[in-house]
């Protein structure tokens, strides 16, 4: 006995390989554009950061704040959710404090703060992928416990155990690791990392063998293939792995990894987002008057892009005009503005950006849950 494929796609097949899966190769472009053509990371990363990333923040604004029911159902949340801006304030008014109190390790708070940040932004980028494998599962119809196993298994150790890896390569991310976990560990991580990379990459090829026998098998069962899944596996994982491992990754440094690894769900985020308006405002004639300023905004795709790439540009523009990260020539020269001991007020306006994004990563986390938003599920035309 035989099996079937089954193409049971997201959206449809042209708009899910082009935005859900091929999208991948955007980020291959972008390394090709700093290895291969020489251009400058700094220039590649504030082009991203403008024009791709930021924006779709935006597009987490439409779903929330600019969506009159939506805003109404979870006002908690969207209100409550604004406390992370002052997260980073708060880390370095308890820097101040130890700082005031003759602490020498008083710059260890805001170091802590760097590296959960890093980590969240980059579980963040995880959570988003295996959202659409769920979505891929779920338009499959797929209900064995097996095979979640098998998939999740797939794309958190293709994804998570390769990001070990390159933070014990990359000089940055493995002095900041070391002065986390050295006064614990006192271990040189710079030694470890060679076994470390050949056991990831061991348990990497080990799912993906796993996986690969396992679709064999359903099929001669005569179980039916869900190929749209496996498409969005080959094309994120094999990313994450390449990217993890490369040195063109290593040269670019964090700013590139960050690039590499998120133009991807960046990508994805603005299509699904994009398709779940077209869904929720076009269904219903007083949209408008029900939902709001969302409704103006997704009324056609070059409106919607407008206002979130204006709103992207915005904050980056912001951003380097105050020393607080590269892309154009300051106005201000924050870092030569002391608050206290090595701290200066570059800083702070940091810990306010890093607010903005874990604002982001934080919503993100309670309005994509499709197993708990029937109107979610219509939005996403999934039944």
């Amino acid at each position: 006995m035989t099996g079937t494929l089954s193409y049971n796609w997201i959206i449809n097949k042209r708009t899910d390989l082009t935005w859900f899966i091929l999208s991948a190769l955007s980020a291959y472009l972008l390394v090709f554009f700093y290895a291969g053509l020489g251009w400058d990371m700094v220039a590649i990363w504030f082009f991203w950061v403008a024009f791709i990333d930021s924006p779709h923040f935006f597009g987490t604004y439409t779903r929330t704040y600019f969506d009159k029911v939506e805003f109404q159902n979870r006002k908690k949340l969207l209100l409550g959710s604004l406390g992370w801006f002052v997260v980073g304030p708060f880390i370095l008014l308890i820097c101040f404090l130890l700082y005031s109190a003759g602490f020498a390790g008083y710059e260890i708070p805001w170091t802590l703060l760097v590296g959960f940040f890093s980590v969240w932004a980059y579980w963040h980028v995880v959570r988003q992928h295996y959202g659409f494998l769920s979505l891929y599962k779920k338009k499959g119809k797929e209900n064995s416990s097996l095979d979640y196993y098998i998939d999740a298994g797939l794309l958190y150790s293709g994804l998570m155990l390769p990001f070990v890896v390159f933070i014990l390569k990359e000089r940055e991310s493995r002095a900041l690791a070391e002065s986390i976990f050295n006064p614990v560990l006192n271990i040189s991580l710079q030694q470890i990392e060679p076994i470390v990379s050949a056991i990831v990459m061991t348990i990497v090829s080990g799912f993906a063998l796993v996986y690969l026998l396992r679709q064999v098998q359903l099929y001669t069962q005569g179980v039916a293939v869900n190929v749209p899944k496996s498409l969005f596996l080959l094309a994120v994982v094999p990313l994450h792995v390449f990217v993890c491992y490369s040195d063109y990754a290593l040269q670019a440094g964090l700013l590139g990894f960050g690039a590499f690894v998120t133009i991807f769900h960046d990508f994805q985020y603005h299509a699904i987002v994009w398709f779940h308006h077209q869904n929720r405002y076009k269904s219903e004639p007083d949209a408008a008057k029900k939902y709001g300023l969302s409704t103006y905004i997704a009324k056609s795709l070059p409106t919607y892009i407008g206002c979130a790439v204006f709103m992207g540009v915005l904050f980056r523009l912001l951003g380097c005009t105050f020393e607080v990260h590269p892309g154009c020539v300051p106005f201000v020269m924050t870092s030569d503005v002391n608050l206290f001991g090595n701290i200066n007020t570059d800083k702070l306006l940091l810990g306010i950006l890093f607010g903005l994004a874990m604002h982001h990563y934080f919503i993100d986390q309670y309005i994509w849950k499709t197993s708990k938003d029937k109107r979610l599920v219509k939005d996403l035309k999934l039944n």
